[in-house]
């Protein structure tokens, strides 16, 4: 492997622009990038008001750091969840697991829902058989 500069043996790459450069180049930077400036070409275009190689950056060829990962928390208990309510959307544990993909409150909910329907219809049924029986004792 060489120098891109001089083809000389490389011994690093550049931190900004990953070009391979011997120990007479740069150590982290090569020169082109410390200075902003090409070697030998002084025209306008290939000169910059800054040094490019002065960030705190990481090289961007070189593993970078991965982001900060929280795996996801049971909204009542707060340990490791596994799944996603279908009705409210929160995550919740295997012990506050409702039925049929709801978590523990949802199900509540819906067992209550059911209640009141079933209770509606018997309502509504007793008052029709109630109507039926007034008109044939009538």
């Amino acid at each position: 492997m060489r120098c891109y500069l001089c083809q000389d043996i490389a011994v690093s790459r550049c931190y900004t622009c990953g070009q391979l450069i011997c120990a007479r180049h740069g150590s982290h930077h090569c020169t082109r990038c410390e200075t902003s400036v090409t070697t030998r070409d002084y025209r306008s275009d290939r000169i910059s008001a800054t040094p490019l190689g002065k960030g705190g950056r990481t090289a961007w060829w070189r593993p970078q750091p991965a982001e900060e990962y929280h795996p996801p928390a049971c909204y009542q208990c707060k340990s490791l969840a596994r799944q996603v309510c279908r009705g409210c959307d929160n995550h919740f544990c295997r012990e506050h697991a409702g039925s049929n993909g709801l978590c523990a409150c949802c199900a509540r909910s819906a067992t209550f829902a059911l209640w009141v329907l079933a209770a509606l219809g018997v309502g509504v049924f007793t008052l029709l058989a109630f109507s039926r029986l007034t008109v044939l004792f009538d």
